[in-house]
């Protein structure tokens, strides 16, 4: 605890700090989503888009920023990139960093939606501002991203198939750490809805940080799987984490405990889900790709910034295809040349 309370205060200063030197260079702080609203019209080449990705040690992430530069060349505009490597107050500042290099529009994958709340909001009232995958509630102009919520409880409704009506099940979760505020939560009260709309009982016993990180989720489930040996069940909140957890359970022989996913359609878990078919250890996931809200993010980023839409125009939530993916629909998802 004394160790948390001095990471806490830590962050608290150095966020205090880096709100203080950008008060002066950027604009109010009504974050009303309208900024650029009276811009001239401009070729795309001239636009330069701004993309602050939250971390990158998750294909997921990767994929994303794939997809960007793909874009970038296709379409002609310029991006500048950015990894805050899963740290808020970096992201602020490389959001600050973009800002005073002249981006037309950002997108923002927010780490901390609470912690970024206020400089975002006005970093919106100089240049639109766009989320992709986790937003800001009445931040910016808009958000492109999953129904997490819907997704998760898709792939807990699969989940429920392997068990019987009534059974009562221990589940082990990696989650994303103490950041994940809004996507993570939603995934997993989905999931477990799923659960039990099917009938299924459960029980959560163990829930720990992987930062949706297959490296990370080693070592997380080692540690539950030594407390809790006799779960059913280990749920990671994307494909990465789980993924990670079926590592260990095969290093250790563990074939009696099943794995699932709240959420992403990684290609590696569609191919264990194929491969494993309806006994296969690997259930289920829910699809949320990274290319489908990539494209859409950077296509409005980029009409917007050229002046060719109006942002009064654009609504304030875009949600991408939800769907749960198990044994029996893998095939309609799985391509093993995805980039994702």
């Amino acid at each position: 605890m004394r160790l948390r309370s001095l990471a806490v205060t830590a962050t608290t200063a150095a966020l205090s700090m880096f709100l203080l030197s950008a008060c002066g260079s950027v604009g109010g702080s009504s974050g009303s989503g309208t900024a650029g609203a009276a811009r001239k019209s401009k070729n795309v080449s001239e636009v330069t888009i701004g993309f602050a990705q939250r971390q990158m040690d998750a294909p997921y992430y990767a994929a994303m920023e794939s997809m960007a530069q793909d874009l970038a060349k296709k379409q002609g505009f310029k991006l500048l990139f950015q990894n805050a490597s899963g740290d808020a107050v970096t992201q602020l500042n490389q959001v600050q960093t973009m800002l005073s290099q002249g981006v037309d529009a950002l997108v923002v994958n927010a780490i901390s939606p609470e912690t970024e709340r206020t400089q975002l909001t006005q970093a919106a009232n100089q240049v639109p501002v766009l989320f992709v995958d986790t937003s800001i509630a009445g931040v910016g102009l808009t958000a492109v991203q999953s129904d997490n919520k819907e997704i998760g409880r898709l792939s807990g409704a699969i989940t429920a198939k392997r068990f019987n009506k009534g059974d009562t099940i221990k589940i082990a979760i990696l989650n994303g750490g103490p950041n994940d505020e809004i996507v993570g939560p939603n995934r997993q009260a989905g999931f477990l809805q799923g659960l039990k709309d099917a009938g299924v009982n459960y029980e959560v016993v163990a829930s720990t940080s992987a930062t949706y990180t297959q490296e990370e989720a080693v070592p997380a489930t080692e540690s539950m799987l030594a407390a809790h040996p006799d779960v059913n069940l280990v749920l990671g909140l994307n494909d990465a984490m789980a993924l990670g957890a079926l590592s260990v359970l095969r290093k250790q022989g563990n074939t009696h405990i099943l794995v699932a996913a709240a959420a992403d359609g990684q290609k590696e878990a569609l191919a264990e889900i194929s491969k494993g078919g309806c006994k296969g250890q690997y259930i289920s996931t829910g699809l949320n790709s990274p290319s489908l809200a990539a494209e859409k993010v950077f296509q409005l980023a980029v009409a917007l910034a050229a002046g060719k839409q109006d942002p009064k125009t654009v609504e304030k939530v875009s949600l991408t295809k939800a769907a749960g993916i198990g044994c029996d629909n893998v095939a309609d998802y799985y391509n093993p040349k995805s980039v994702f």
